[in-house]
């Protein structure tokens, strides 16, 4: 592997090696500690603290929590340009790889790259250049890193395990019982978020104890957490209902009517969520497709002594209903905010038959203006934010990744 054509072979749970070494300034931790953390842990009994019971909606009736009536978009000074007007976002760099699955940004500045067959690369966003991690025997789904970087979990086919970096152990380990659709640690990083078909469950980070499981009317294909970590809201793909769970008493708050969403996203102080909404319409031979209707964002106010939520329209956002032959639209499918709050980043694909290319939006989020956008070679899989939001890494490809592009991120 050398310069900036990468050939990766697969994922690595390995890697953990380096991203160990970043924080203790040690060297490969992951070829000493490899077989312990793909070796089976003692199993423990997972117990439901008192603090968060566990919650089942069914048991309860279902309250009724509505969005606000929307209000016109707050005006801006400067004219707002149609999304074909927006600049150009620039592309720093373009890495060719292969077999790659999964990317993630490290706590080291990195970008980690998975592959289907066990190895890892980790690459360097200033300069392209692409360090190979050691390689493990199987394959890795999905890793998240804690916001402190002291620890990750990471999914495969039959489980999910939470590794300390630091003491290089695995803190606990949850058998699958079902297909997940999704990890994440909570925003100040207490619990290991779980989303999955028929559950969305919550465990304590430091002993692996669940602390919420709710049963879904949906499956969690997206969901966010408060800052304060007691509500989640959670959405099914190109279903219309937000759903609103409280972590702290366990019970569910009742749903959020929009049209059909497609991607959410919490601002980081948690006064925002980002939404992008679409209308179902019957297509030629069957189809059914997601036409853009709005993406907006919604201030929110929370009443947790009535269990209320209420969204207020803020600012819609630029955006012009892109089409690929003429047909089929670009739906978004991941919506992100910079950590600082000020730029939304959204990513749009293809939902028709073909090649096609995907987009690359960023807009500024006071105004709401489109501030730049890229047309993508079919077809974006993932999008990863990098250098504390200076720049989005995207990965692109059929099923595995053929390439990874790095574009900067206006203004930033």
């Amino acid at each position: 592997m050398r310069g900036r054509t990468v050939l990766i072979g697969g994922l690595t749970l390995a890697f953990v090696a380096l991203c160990a070494c970043a924080v203790l300034g040690g060297g490969f931790l992951a070829y000493r500690f490899l077989p312990r953390l793909l070796s089976p842990t003692p199993t423990s009994e997972i117990r439901t603290p008192t603090a968060r019971p566990l919650a089942s909606p069914t048991s309860t009736p279902r309250p009724t929590v509505t969005a606000a009536p929307p209000s016109p978009p707050t005006p801006s000074p400067i004219p707002s340009p149609m999304a074909t007007e927006a600049a150009a976002l620039p592309l720093r760099v373009t890495i060719p790889v292969e077999g790659v699955v999964a990317i993630a940004p490290a706590p080291d500045g990195r970008l980690s790259l998975f592959t289907a067959n066990g190895q890892t690369g980790f690459l360097d966003p200033r300069t392209g250049e692409i360090a190979e991690g050691p390689t493990a025997p199987s394959r890795v789904e999905e890793l998240v890193f804690s916001p402190d970087g002291e620890a990750f979990a990471l999914r495969t086919a039959s489980e999910i395990r939470l590794w300390d970096i630091p003491g290089a152990r695995t803190r606990f380990t949850l058998a699958l019982e079902e297909e997940v659709r999704r990890i994440a640690f909570s925003p100040q990083g207490t619990l290991l978020l779980v989303g999955g078909t028929d559950t969305l469950s919550g465990y304590f980070v430091e002993t692996g104890r669940r602390a919420f499981a709710f049963d879904l009317y949906d499956a969690a294909d997206q969901f966010v957490m408060t800052p304060d970590e007691r509500l989640i809201f959670q959405m099914t793909d190109r279903a219309s209902d937000l759903e609103v769970w409280d972590a702290y008493t366990g019970e569910w708050w009742g749903s959020l009517e929009f049209e059909p969403l497609t991607a959410i996203a919490l601002s980081p102080d948690g006064r925002l969520l980002v939404a992008a909404e679409n209308e179902m319409r019957p297509m030629e031979e069957g189809y059914e497709a997601p036409f853009p209707a709005r993406i907006a964002l919604w201030a929110i106010t929370i009443r947790p002594e009535q269990q209320e939520v209420e969204l207020r329209l803020a600012q819609e956002l630029d955006l012009v209903p892109e089409l690929e032959y003429g047909k089929f639209p670009l739906p978004l499918k991941a919506l992100a905010f910079t950590p600082d709050g000020r730029r939304i980043v959204g990513l749009a694909d293809w939902v028709g038959e073909g090649d096609t290319n995907g987009r690359l939006y960023v807009w500024d989020a006071g105004s709401g203006r489109m501030i730049g956008r890229a047309i993508l070679p079919p077809r974006p899989l993932r999008i990863a934010l990098m250098e504390e939001g200076r720049s989005m890494a995207i990965l692109i490809g059929y099923m595995t990744g053929v390439e990874v592009r790095i574009y900067e991120i206006p203004g930033r």
